[in-house]
């Protein structure tokens, strides 16, 4: 008798320990955070998915892992809004379990910073509005590496939108100079990596890629995320 209870008892430890397996397994969820204004919401695609929901199924098919986004963009917000959100615990939270973070902000900075007006540009206005954009960018960097020492930071570089003023060239290269202030802010911390996205739509006519004057429509919003789940792949090194 005492065998028959001693086998039962090995054969329920067995079961809890396969089943326990299995269920960590069937469960578990890569984390996917995202930050930033309208662009990563999603404005001007219909259905709101924006770039991040194609990083989303890329990230699915190359790891075999079900995906969960936490978007935190908001429309219209700059780097300072950016900063207070950090602030929130519940955004703090998700941030701490992250497995990868996406960050693109700055669009608002630099309209802010142009007095939203482009042509001609108001050159030191947009300089000093660039010290103030990088400062809060490195603050925004520090912040996450406080709650998440590990996870990869995506940080996104600005496109030019702006093609219907003469002065397209000197905004294209004064947009350059605010990319290089990105590039140069994100190589500052570990595991983090610049995502250029000013070549996407140069050249390229902006009635296909766009549904307004600023925001990228379905078709735009898929050349962003091709490039963020390039980069991902690229730096991962997935197979």
């Amino acid at each position: 008798m005492k065998n028959y209870i001693f086998l039962f008892c090995i054969i329920l430890i067995l079961f809890g320990t396969y089943t326990g397996i299995r269920g960590s397994s069937e469960t578990k969820t890569i984390n996917l955070v995202a930050l930033g204004d309208s662009i990563t919401h999603g404005v001007g695609d219909p259905e709101k998915k924006g770039y991040i929901a194609g990083v989303k199924v890329k990230l699915e098919d190359k790891q075999k892992t079900p995906v969960k986004v936490s978007n935190f963009a908001i429309p219209r917000y700059s780097t300072d809004k950016v900063l207070e959100q950090l602030q929130d615990d519940k955004i703090k939270a998700q941030i701490e379990k992250a497995n990868y973070i996406i960050l693109y902000i700055g669009t608002n900075d630099f309209r802010k910073s142009a007095n939203y007006q482009f042509n001609p540009l108001d050159v030191k206005r947009i300089n000093d509005g660039k010290v103030t954009f990088t400062t809060n960018l490195n603050k925004i960097l520090e912040s996450i590496r406080k709650d998440n020492s590990a996870a990869p930071i995506f940080v996104l570089g600005l496109y030019q939108p702006y093609v219907e003023y003469s002065n397209r060239k000197e905004i294209l290269n004064t947009i350059k100079d605010w990319n290089d202030g990105i590039a140069n802010v994100a190589g500052n911390f570990n595991t983090t990596y610049f995502v250029a996205t000013l070549d996407l739509f140069h050249d390229k006519p902006k009635s296909t890629y766009f549904s307004d004057s600023l925001h990228p429509n379905p078709a735009g919003y898929r050349l962003i995320s091709e490039r963020v789940s390039e980069k991902v792949i690229k730096e991962l090194s997935f197979k």
